[in-house]
């Protein structure tokens, strides 16, 4: 019964959700990936039960998985005893909003609306966008990226507190790049980890793990450190080409050997991203009341660092976090 719209400032949905189709035999994530929780939780996002049973998930936990660490190759294999999480067989966190959320609201949604100011010291939100269009509405929803707020990449009018400023300066959102590379044989482990099992900032997955896919692809997930200095390479081919040579060392030239080709999503670069995902310090929960707090009762925020439940950084505590505020 309510009233509104979206302003997407992309031309398409989904923010960090992304599918790339057409590489392997599957849809592949390029950005959220990971089901982090009880796959119950979609039908709760969907608020239909029934809904859970007509997706198809596998159950994440790597059977095998190695260590590359000071010039040495060091197989564990005890990350299925302690690790398992979920994530789609057929389908994507993409595909999973594109079949059961977005038709209903296809028709609200304005694409390629980027915002640049927001005004809340009427009785109406006044919203103006880069293309110098104003929006009028009662109450707002603000869900971008901490990286745009903490950028002030949207002005508000009057300005946000010194509270929540301080807030999001205290948020850490570190760069991150995705690559994924199809070979034509398979030569690597479930899990491949450089230098520490625990931390994991820079690992190369078996993409195709329990798909039952016939296509050899190999997933790159890196942030922090190691991200940036992909990031500072520049184009997608340097970064593949830094990634096949350390592939290459680990396993003796057989990365080049069986190269088909390579996709890159540099979130980093990506102007209404530009980075991962929020980390925090300390004090999270009164850090996220902050950052939740009402302007004036009439612009609200939500998103994966806004979760007062602690399922931030997550697709489904994004989602989850509208209903919270």
């Amino acid at each position: 019964g309510v009233d509104f719209h979206i302003i997407e400032a992309s031309a398409v949905f989904g923010g960090r959700i992304k599918r790339l189709d057409g590489f392997a035999d599957f849809p592949i994530d390029l950005g959220g990936e990971w089901i982090h929780t009880d796959p119950a939780v979609l039908s709760r996002m969907l608020d239909d039960s029934a809904q859970q049973a007509k997706v198809d998930l596998v159950t994440y936990n790597p059977q095998t998985d190695s260590v590359w660490r000071n010039g040495k190759l060091r197989k564990r294999n005890i990350t299925r005893h302690f690790y398992s999480e979920y994530k789609f067989k057929s389908t994507t966190w993409y595909g999973f909003f594109e079949r059961f959320i977005v038709p209903s609201i296809q028709d609200r949604i304005i694409y390629n609306s980027p915002v640049r100011s927001i005004d809340y010291s009427s009785d109406q939100v006044v919203v103006k966008d880069r293309n110098d269009n104003t929006y009028e509405a009662d109450k707002v929803l603000v869900t971008v990226p901490v990286s745009i707020l903490k950028n002030s990449d949207i002005a508000f009018e009057p300005a946000l507190p010194t509270e929540k400023v301080e807030a999001l300066d205290s948020i850490y959102f570190p760069p991150i790049q995705k690559v994924f590379f199809e070979f034509s044989e398979r030569f690597y482990p479930d899990l491949l980890v450089m230098d520490n099992l625990l931390t994991r900032n820079e690992m190369f997955y078996d993409a195709a793990f329990r798909k039952e896919a016939k296509s050899h692809v190999l997933g790159l997930f890196v942030i922090d450190d190691p991200a940036q200095t992909y990031v500072d390479l520049g184009t997608d081919q340097a970064i593949i080409q830094s990634a096949l040579a350390k592939l290459d060392e680990v396993f003796d030239g057989k990365a080049s050997q069986f190269y088909i080709k390579g996709a890159v999503q540099n979130w980093t670069t990506e102007p209404f991203i530009q980075g991962s995902y929020s980390h925090f310090e300390e004090n999270i929960s009164n850090t996220i009341r902050t950052l939740i707090e009402p302007l004036n009762d009439k612009v609200y925020f939500a998103g994966e660092a806004m979760n007062l439940n602690g399922d931030t950084s997550t697709v489904h505590g994004a989602s989850e976090s509208a209903y919270l505020m």
